[in-house]
């Protein structure tokens, strides 16, 4: 909701609109990017895969370094950790026994990325929205498991929305939606029929598939180099 209503403001009411406010009652202030250090946390919605042997959601803690480049623009650095379990197949066996049990599944994304004040070097009420994206690797440094799965470590993508709330102290809060999407790929077992004539995936050409996981999180921001 908050996402939505700084958005439209912005995009209504451009820095320009500032003409006909006194300096002391315009909504927007100067704002001068430095380098911050973020900790947040919050929850982690993974997404099935066909095969059903993705991470259950979870919660999941980042920290993140930010620095301003010029203009609207931050660069950024972040590492996001997400403690789960997931589901364990021995697909040799028949579907009513496929699935032997389940196993801890942590994942661990690091990614570097761009974020976009759509306000500028200004804020508005103290607040900054935010437009991100970046590139990285996501891992859960797993041995394979009895059905041969593994998923490795393999680039992944983000892109998402945030908001600021810059205090006077220079600390600020943070908020951010973030689309964690990485993908899964099979191992030949999976597509091998069983003593019952059924396979734990059936589409052969399916060996490797795209997730987008969101994320909404939370956190504070604290200046550091000032």
């Amino acid at each position: 909701m908050a996402f939505g209503v700084a958005s439209a403001v912005v995009l209504s009411r451009p820095a320009m609109a500032q003409v006909g406010h006194l300096p002391t009652a315009s909504p927007y202030e100067d704002y001068t990017p430095g380098q911050t250090l973020s900790a947040s946390g919050g929850w982690l919605g993974i997404k099935r895969d066909p095969a059903k042997v993705a991470p259950d959601a979870t919660g999941f803690v980042s920290l993140r370094y930010d620095i301003g480049v010029g203009g609207p623009a931050y660069l950024f650095a972040r590492y996001t950790v997400a403690p789960s379990t997931r589901n364990v197949f021995d697909p040799t066996k028949p579907a009513k026994t496929r699935l032997v049990g389940t196993t801890r599944a942590t994942t661990s994304v690091v990614d570097l990325g761009l974020d976009i004040a759509l306000t500028g070097q200004k804020t508005w009420h103290r607040l900054i929205p935010l437009l991100s994206g970046g590139v990285g690797i996501a891992s859960d440094f797993a041995k394979a498991d009895t059905g041969l799965y593994r998923f490795g470590t393999k680039f992944s993508f983000t892109y998402g929305l945030g908001l600021r709330y810059l205090m006077r102290s220079g600390y600020s809060v943070r908020v951010d939606a973030t689309n964690y999407i990485w993908q899964y790929q099979y191992p030949e077992k999976y597509f091998l029929k069983a003593a019952d004539s059924t396979a734990l995936l059936s589409d052969t050409k399916s060996r490797s598939v795209w997730r987008g996981n969101w994320g909404v999180s939370a956190g504070v921001s604290v200046p550091i180099f000032r």
